[in-house]
């Protein structure tokens, strides 16, 4: 049977607020169907005997039992059908996510039906409570993960510090920098691991001596090979934090020395080859204003020099800006067609004449056939004008260079071997550095900038090649200049 207890339009009211003391209907038709029943078995039977007193009196003793039972039926199961009424009320309400416990509770008497419903609300709740606080943790955990995940993949050494200097968080290169033996240096005492101005800047900031960031360079000697690395630390205090008072941050700044101090050295070098040709030219200026007309010779010689001096000057200036252009990628490398042949060629005109002036013989063994390379001609000629011009230069009269090429499979290589005063091996990977020229006092004797090796090199490396070299002092050098064949399409 369906007992109805009216509308449930207004929700937000709750089932408590709109359970009523009144007695629901279904429950007044099941008690009083009894009444009715005995009313109508009294009436048929004064009608049919002509008046109540004509009934019976065990007629109105057998009428009166269902009334007694429906009375009796309907004290003992009121509250708990009213109970029950307000429980379908509250789960038809249930199903709303924005219904809130409150709403669902019922009135409730003794051990009844809307005791027990109102107990199985409150449970869900707190089973609801406690499936949320495991989220959150579960949430949390994982987070935690993530950023203990982030700060090990930092490159830098990672510290945060606790107010008495303990380290509250580290990350792995902070582990690996401070050689920690216990493979973490987390709740340990950060001054164990600093000397010097690293502690100072630690204990400054600590103390509140110091309140903003703080970085500080330390050298340390490296064991594998004896060179001093610098690194940075930045100390930064922290506010709002109870617990963290600094952050360290320990960064490797040796290959950013390194640079900073090849700019300063490429800058004193590149000053002190420019200062040269331009004090000739200022000196020889003046000597031909004095001579005038009066020595024509004097003045001839001055002008002389001060016009060799000045292309001096812009084959350095030349120089300098190819290699920085190169070095800095600014400069587009023309992709062409490179015949060698021709190439070479045209060197083999320009250095006879020179190489003869010198008392040297100088000779091209060249194969049939040359492979055309695919790059930049103008530089590639270039870089091989320099390699033919030091091999000159550098070999004494009655000495010999050779330009060979061979065709090595994939790879063109172009040797330039000559009888020079060759290269001490130590200094075989300085001869690419630039302004290098070596300590040897006969190399000093020879005019040259020390930016030619440096730019072949970079032309060739920037077309997919190298350089090589085989020296010994006083037997000659053999420089390579290799660079790949263009592949055949099939």
């Amino acid at each position: 049977m369906k007992i109805r207890i009216g509308s449930t339009k207004k929700v937000r009211n709750g089932v408590l607020a709109r359970q009523s003391g009144r007695t629901p209907s279904d429950l007044l038709l099941l008690a009083g169907a009894p009444v009715v029943g005995a009313a109508a078995v009294i009436g048929y039977s004064a009608w049919k005997q002509g008046g109540l007193s004509s009934i019976d009196p065990l007629l109105f003793a057998v009428a009166g039992i269902p009334i007694v039972v429906g009375a009796a039926l309907y004290m003992r199961t009121r509250k708990n059908l009213s109970e029950i009424a307000s429980v379908i009320e509250a789960l038809k309400i249930s199903s709303d996510s924005t219904v809130s416990e409150t709403e669902l509770f019922v009135a409730e008497s003794g051990d009844g039906p809307g005791k027990v419903w109102n107990a199985l609300v409150r449970s869900r709740s707190q089973a609801a409570a406690i499936q949320e606080e495991s989220f959150s943790s579960a949430y949390q955990a994982a987070d935690d993960v993530l950023t203990r995940l982030a700060i090990d993949s930092h490159s830098d050494a990672l510290c945060l510090i606790g107010r008495g200097g303990d380290v509250l968080i580290c990350n792995y290169a902070a582990n690996q920098f401070f050689d920690s033996a216990n493979n973490s240096i987390a709740g340990t005492d950060i001054k164990e691991f600093l000397e010097d101005e690293a502690l100072d800047a630690v204990a400054d900031v600590l103390s509140g001596k110091v309140q903003r960031k703080y970085s500080v360079d330390i050298n340390r000697q490296n064991g594998t090979n004896q060179n001093d690395e610098v690194f940075r630390f930045i100390v930064t205090p922290i506010r709002g934090n109870d617990k963290a008072a600094a952050s360290i941050i320990v960064q490797d700044v040796t290959r950013q020395q390194l640079a900073e101090r090849g700019r300063h050295e490429f800058l004193a070098q590149a000053t002190h080859e420019l200062r040269t040709p331009l004090t000739n030219i200022r000196l020889y200026i003046d000597e031909a204003i004095e001579a005038g007309d009066e020595d024509p010779k004097a003045r001839a010689e001055a002008i002389n020099v001060i016009s060799h001096e000045s292309l001096r000057l812009e084959r350095i200036v030349s120089e300098l800006l190819d290699i920085s252009e190169l070095e800095a990628g600014a400069r587009v490398v023309d992709q062409g067609d490179v015949r060698v042949e021709q190439l070479l060629d045209a060197l083999k005109s320009d250095y006879i004449s020179f190489a003869e002036s010198k008392g040297i013989s100088i000779s091209f063994e060249l194969p049939p056939k040359i492979p055309v390379l695919h790059g930049d001609r103008d530089k590639i000629a270039a870089a091989l004008h320099n390699l033919i011009g030091n091999a000159v230069k550098y070999t004494p009269s009655g000495g010999s260079v050779v330009v060979r090429a061979e065709d090595d499979e994939g790879v063109l290589r172009i040797a330039i071997e000559d009888t020079g005063i060759g290269i001490n091996p130590d200094e075989h990977k300085k001869v690419y550095e630039k302004f290098f020229r070596s300590e040897d006092d006969r190399v000093s004797e020879i005019e040259g900038t020390g930016l030619g090796l440096a730019f072949a090199k970079q032309v060739a490396e920037m077309h997919g090649g190298e350089i090589t070299l085989e020296s010994e002092i006083n037997k000659g050098s053999t420089f390579t200049f290799a660079m790949p064949k263009p592949r055949m399409a099939a």
